[in-house]
């Protein structure tokens, strides 16, 4: 009997199944494709993962531990798993998720949202050979897969770069028919949308808008946010609301003068969804934010990451009338249904190619 993809048996990879954000959108995007897939991932942890489906099996790797002192294990782990029964492995992945070993009959997808940033951004002069022999390791790994689909240009010229890998680009998607504009004016607050990571480069928009008479909310949770309190503590200007609903977030969106967004992003969801609702983001100019932003169409772009950069960027903003409706008409270039279609075609042509249908 002949197999389609509705009977084909699925493994689905994620690196870590620990928290919410936009690599975790495009994996219910892939397991709606998917529904009789099969999760496998190094940890998880079900009390933040009230958002994961509870019909999908979960596979979890013999660490199941979120402790950084495991991570040179981490390949060694996935390694661990066995795909042999799966026709289709489709791994998503920031981390290790190259580094699954498939057999041969089965199809083995990689789609990549970045690089192991701390294998490939790690400033330490210290671990510098260590990374390097490590590196050496990750080049052998990203042979395995049988093709390479990544999220955006950002993240094909690193691939190619780095790894000397060719990547198919299909851009993640985000929900136009929740993220909507809404019937009021703009309220006095500049917004941030983050995981609170360092590499978020958040601090420097703090900063900058302690020397600015307006108001900066910032949502989303992290490690570093301690540090990032520590920095506002003594401006009133600055608020951090932590994780809100979908709901909240959308009023939030609907009703912020623009979103700041500080970070070399390698997508970035956040600046979409806060365009479908018709308002706009001031961006650093590299990384996803040149593919998601049209500079003084649906935001403004700045060059430098830093305060003064960033406030010329705002002088600007408040110079410019930008159209609402142009920061929505650029959003509904990247819709949900236009990832899950893109992806699916992709997948069944591979499949095709692969004969496994």
């Amino acid at each position: 009997m002949k197999k389609s993809l509705t009977n084909l048996k699925v493994a689905v990879y994620y690196d870590w199944l620990t928290q919410w954000g936009g690599a975790e959108r495009v994996l219910l995007d892939i397991l709606t494709l998917f529904p009789q897939a099969e999760i496998f991932t190094l940890f998880h942890n079900s009390q933040n993962t009230s958002w994961l489906p509870t019909d999908f099996k979960i596979h979890t790797s013999f660490i199941n531990s979120s402790s950084p002192l495991l991570s040179p294990f981490y390949d060694l782990a996935v390694e661990n798993f066995n795909f042999a029964k799966f026709d289709l492995v489709i791994s998503t992945t920031t981390n290790v998720g190259h580094s699954l070993l498939t057999p041969p009959q089965s199809l083995f997808i990689c789609y990549y949202h970045n690089l192991n940033r701390h294998l490939y951004q790690n400033q330490n002069i210290l671990l510098s050979p260590l990374l390097k022999f490590y590196q050496k390791i990750d080049y052998i790994y990203a042979r395995r897969p049988d093709y390479s689909i990544c999220n955006s240009q950002t993240v094909k010229k690193r691939l190619a770069k780095i790894l000397k890998i060719s990547a198919k680009v299909i851009h993640p998607g985000i929900d136009t028919q929740f993220f909507t504009p809404g019937s009021l004016k703009p309220q006095n607050y500049f917004l941030i949308v983050n995981r609170l990571v360092p590499h978020k480069k958040i601090d420097y928009a703090i900063r900058t808008f302690q020397k600015m008479p307006f108001t900066l909310k910032i949502v989303g949770a992290g490690r570093d946010l301690p540090r990032l309190k520590n920095i506002a503590s003594s401006s009133n200007n600055i608020e951090f609301l932590g994780q809100v609903s979908e709901k909240k977030l959308r009023q939030l969106y609907q009703d912020c003068l623009a979103l700041i967004s500080p970070q070399l992003e390698d997508f970035g969801l956040a600046s979409l969804e806060v365009q479908a609702c018709g308002r706009p983001v001031i961006g650093y100019k590299k990384g996803g934010n040149s593919e998601t932003i049209i500079d003084h169409k649906s935001g403004i772009l700045y060059p430098y990451q830093n305060p003064s950069s960033l406030t010329e960027a705002i002088k600007r903003f408040y110079n410019s009338k930008l159209n609402p409706a142009n920061c929505r008409q650029n959003s509904e270039n990247f819709s949900r249904q236009s990832f899950m279609l893109n992806f699916k075609k992709e997948i069944l042509s591979l499949c095709q190619t692969k004969k496994i249908i």
